[in-house]
């Protein structure tokens, strides 16, 4: 049994951003670039369901990206997946991702929830959708149940637990399982774990093209007290009371 994880690179959420020359889209410049946290998940996940059944053979991380995408599945092959895919492209289609998958021929399909610069999880859905597979989302618990594979999410009203046939996909949350750090080994291994690259060429990305990218308006009305905290706390008692009004 295979599992592949479908990763991305995404800013770190530390990283100030800034519009581009062109005003639609964000400049790379000092950009630090990291694996999505929220692959991380997916990655731990995998990590646990191969640890926990040894039919799981491989977990193979695959990306749709540019070149520097390679640091971020190195960054899931430190933790400990086996190797990894890069389709190098600098847009998104869910269509060649989705063939590659199925020529790796994998039983079970894990991504993110959502990546965290977009806010979305589009490009895995389409993936679901061309092979033609059940999609699971917002996955907090994976694990085998009398070697059935068993998923549960949270809900308003509760949780609920779902028994999977595969091949499915399942996007991920955190849930209980925090991401393992990459031991020094681990980071020296994924150097010499299998890295495949292939250029892909992709006529159409996804039907949207941005017309205006802006950052928000700065906030206003702040105010900032100076002074000895004894001081600073009545003045703030005080705006909260006969300024703000909401004391």
């Amino acid at each position: 049994m295979k599992i592949a994880v479908i990763v991305s690179q995404v800013p770190d959420t530390t990283t100030k951003i800034e519009i581009g020359a062109d005003g639609k889209s964000i400049s790379e410049a000092g950009i630090d670039w990291i694996l999505n946290p929220y692959a991380e998940f997916a990655v731990e996940k995998a990590l646990k369901l191969k640890e926990a059944n040894d039919a799981v053979s491989e977990i193979i991380l695959v990306a749709l990206g540019p070149e520097r995408t390679v640091s971020a599945i190195r960054s899931g092959l430190a933790m400990g997946a086996d190797q990894g895919v890069l389709l190098k492209s600098d847009k998104l289609n869910a269509k060649p991702l989705a063939e590659k998958i199925k020529e790796l021929g994998v039983d079970l399909i894990l991504a993110g929830k959502k990546n965290i610069d977009i806010e979305a999880v589009w490009l895995e859905a389409g993936v679901a959708a061309h092979l033609d597979i059940p999609m699971l989302a917002n996955v907090n618990k994976i694990e085998w149940e009398n070697g059935k594979l068993v998923a549960e999410r949270e809900v308003p009203s509760g949780v609920e637990k779902f028994e999977l046939s595969l091949p499915a996909l399942i996007t991920c949350d955190k849930g209980k399982d925090e991401p393992r750090y990459a031991s020094v080994m681990g980071l020296m291994k994924a150097k010499k774990k299998p890295l495949e690259e292939i250029d892909v060429s992709i006529e159409s990305a996804t039907g949207l093209n941005p017309v205006e990218a802006k950052l928000p308006a700065p906030r206003t009305g702040v105010k900032i007290f100076e002074g000895p905290a004894k001081e600073t706390a009545k003045q703030l008692l005080d705006a909260l009371k006969n300024e703000a009004k909401v004391l």
